[in-house]
């Protein structure tokens, strides 16, 4: 009989003991799972998103960055304003590559807006570096009045038509998905089709966009190769009436969300891991207790202490890798059923996220499964090795 035979028979013969055992270690698997996948979707998504905006500052007026950011991590509408004639003094900064100008507008719960309460973005496309070039899905022809480009995330199709205080407007292209809000639920038109529908706001009584002509949200920039960041955002602080949003403010912020929402989730990990480990040592201490005239008569038709050792850890190792595929299941089937909810509560937090890829998710599960297997391994050591050490007289005697 072979060492993995012989392993396997000694575990079936306790299948309640086992079935524990595996559990046991299955639950501190799809604990380390879950939030390793979770944690990754949310810097994925970090990550992904802030690359796909293009900018590496964004001007607001001051008293709005709150606003600006949980608009870009959420795409929840924000609505604020400044003059336009702005976007010239910041193009005109040392370190500068280019500005384009974004203005921000809401559509109406009413029956001349197709859906109430989204988030309209209108942008200059001669300026633009933020919206066109991140199209995934385009008509087959040019963008011209009239038409909008939605985010990743939107209902909408391509060559739809939609409605916004009575103005029509056809949907001509769609965004990649980027786990950021406002690239995956806003709708972004021409900035001259967004100052007709501040116009066209006032034939209705029960909404007015509050914006003018002239007016602006936010204006983003780029800057030149090599240029300091901070001393452009220095230059721009001396203006009172703006603020500075940077990528890095963002992702503080969503990360410090994170370090909170998690700790717990971490700490109580930690403590499954530990308490796994030190359940394990105990339980295969006892197992070698019940063990010992079986594993001396081993020892006295010629097996060496090492065979008895790896048959100890080999036996562990089957434990941990069971239990760590079970909990990868387990991790598994519980972020799929309550997938809508994580995403929810973590959007109510300000915290983007974007599922990982399959081969990403396939790697965390496959280093979930390497963790249980060194936690089994590790929780036997210690009974291995006494067990090893046994001498095959006293452990026959010993077990009579």
């Amino acid at each position: 009989m072979n060492l993995f035979t012989l392993a396997a028979h000694n575990l079936f013969r306790k299948p309640f003991r086992t079935a524990a055992l595996v559990l046991a270690v299955g639950i501190a698997t799809a604990a380390v799972f879950a939030t390793a996948t979770l944690m990754h979707g949310i810097e994925r998504s970090v990550d992904h998103g802030f690359s796909k905006l293009g900018a590496d500052l964004m001007v607001v007026p001051r008293g709005t960055m709150v606003g600006m950011e949980r608009a870009l991590l959420t795409g929840e509408p924000s609505t604020f304003y400044m003059q336009a004639d702005l976007a010239e003094e910041v193009s005109a900064l040392q370190g500068v590559n280019t500005v384009a100008s974004q203005l921000f507008l809401t559509t109406a719960d009413a029956e001349h807006c197709i859906v109430g309460d989204a988030f309209l973005v209108g942008f200059d496309r001669e300026s633009d570096f933020t919206v066109m070039p991140w199209v995934n899905e385009r008509l087959n022809r040019e963008m011209q009045p009239g038409d909008v480009v939605v985010g990743g995330a939107s209902q909408f199709e391509l060559g739809e038509s939609v409605y916004y205080y009575g103005r029509y407007f056809t949907v001509y292209g769609k965004l990649d998905r980027t786990g950021i809000g406002l690239s995956d639920n806003a709708i972004f038109l021409d900035l001259a089709d967004a100052y007709a529908l501040a116009d066209a706001s006032r034939d209705y009584d029960d909404v007015e966009l509050g914006f003018g002509r002239g007016d602006i949200s936010a204006v983003l920039v780029r800057l030149e190769g090599g240029a300091n960041a901070d001393h452009v955002r220095f230059a721009l602080a001396q203006n009172p009436n703006i603020s500075v949003v940077t990528a890095g403010n963002v992702v503080t912020g969503v990360r410090q969300n994170v370090v909170a929402l998690f700790a717990g989730t971490a700490l109580l990990t930690g403590v499954l891991i530990v308490g796994n480990v030190l359940m394990i040592s105990a339980i295969f201490s006892t197992i070698i207790n019940e063990r010992r005239r079986e594993l001396g008569l081993l020892r006295a038709i010629g097996a060496r202490k090492g065979r008895v050792f790896n048959l100890v850890l080999t036996e562990s190792a089957m434990l941990g890798a069971a239990g760590g595929l079970a909990g990868v299941a387990l991790g598994l089937v519980l972020l799929r059923m309550f997938s809508r909810t994580i995403v929810f509560h973590l959007e109510l937090l300000n915290i983007p996220f974007l599922w990982p890829p399959v081969e990403n998710i396939a790697l965390m599960g496959g280093a979930a499964v390497a963790m249980a297997l060194l936690v089994a391994t590790l929780g036997a050591s210690y009974p291995a090795v006494s067990g090893a050490r046994l001498e095959p007289y006293d452990a026959i005697r010993a077990g009579e």
